[in-house]
């Protein structure tokens, strides 16, 4: 499964950021894929969260990337 990792900060405190995981459910989804889907994915988040803003994002395979 790939996993879309996208760090986000509060447009009233940018020091406040967290990371979203976003899965892609299937196994024939490929890293290419969830760079090129992953813009209409964050943009349907930010969306439902809109005082939030994406500071950066990364796609790779699921339970990849470490929490910071």
């Amino acid at each position: 499964m790939i996993e879309l990792v996208v760090s986000v900060c509060m447009l009233d405190q940018p020091s406040r950021c967290r990371e979203v995981r976003l899965n892609f459910e299937g196994e024939s989804v490929t890293a290419g894929q969830c760079m090129m889907s992953g813009q209409i994915e964050m943009a349907k988040w930010i969306g439902e969260h809109p005082n939030w803003v994406i500071r950066k994002w990364r796609c790779g395979i699921a339970g990849q990337f470490a929490n910071l």
